[in-house]
């Protein structure tokens, strides 16, 4: 590889960590996968030479405001507002996002959970991320719901969700319970009324980030042996 090209790369995965964290949703992402004990790589933090970003012995300066505005997606940003004060919004925030984990040796705790209708009432969806660092039956019995999900099987190491993907998992998908191995980083669409499950972890290289989006207010499904189940709230930690 020539020294050009190391070069580019290097510039490549700066850029990229930089506009994944700059944004607030990314950093509050990576700030909760923190508090789970998820390794973070911080490819965008490198020593600077003495004297970086400074001039003639002055304090380094800010960039343009125009540049500093700037992005690949929007090249002509209207002016910065300078905000309002009040709490006609507030209501649409939730921090209760903690609760314990029942399974510490296999996924590390605390973990993170949007109970949706639950912490913001009128929500439409609801979704949990975890982190598992060994083997583990997640489900044993299939089931369905009356409304669309998400499944999000990634690796957990920043920045590269995708590339640190080591695990391997069974599942089964619909009623003639089709057999699956995920070998690397998916989204599985689980449309209204499919059934699906169980799953099993079977093999997890380096720590698995698994979350599930149901597009309903609160967790709820038809079991094959129990039918209609619903969890609504779990018990939230500071």
């Amino acid at each position: 590889m020539s020294s050009r090209q190391k070069k580019d790369d290097s510039t490549t995965r700066r850029a990229f960590f930089q506009d994944v964290t700059a944004g607030a949703a990314g950093a509050a992402f990576a700030g909760a996968l923190a508090q789970l004990g998820v390794p973070i790589i911080a490819a965008g933090q490198e020593s600077k030479p003495a004297g970086y970003g400074q001039g003639q012995g002055g304090p380094a300066s800010k960039p343009p405001a125009s540049k500093q505005a700037s992005s690949a997606f929007f090249k002509n940003p209207p002016p910065w507002p300078t905000g309002t004060t009040g709490d006609l919004y507030t209501h649409l925030f939730s921090t209760k996002l903690r609760e314990n984990t029942m399974v510490p040796e296999i996924v590390p705790g605390p973990q993170a959970y949007f109970r949706g209708d639950s912490d913001l009432p009128g929500a439409g969806i609801n979704m949990g991320w975890q982190i598992f660092i060994k083997p583990y039956r997640l489900e044993l019995e299939s089931h369905h719901h009356d409304t669309d999900e998400y499944l999000f099987f990634l690796g957990a190491t920043f920045p590269d969700l995708v590339g640190s993907f080591d695990a391997e998992i069974e599942y089964f998908v619909g009623k003639e319970y089709e057999r699956h191995i995920i070998t690397q980083a998916t989204v599985l669409y689980l449309p209204r009324g499919l059934e699906h499950n169980p799953c099993d972890i079977k093999r997890v290289g380096k720590p698995l980030f698994f979350s599930a989006l149901q597009l309903a207010p609160y967790f709820n499904g038809v079991y094959q042996t129990e039918g209609y189940r619903e969890f609504r709230s779990g018990m939230k930690i500071k």
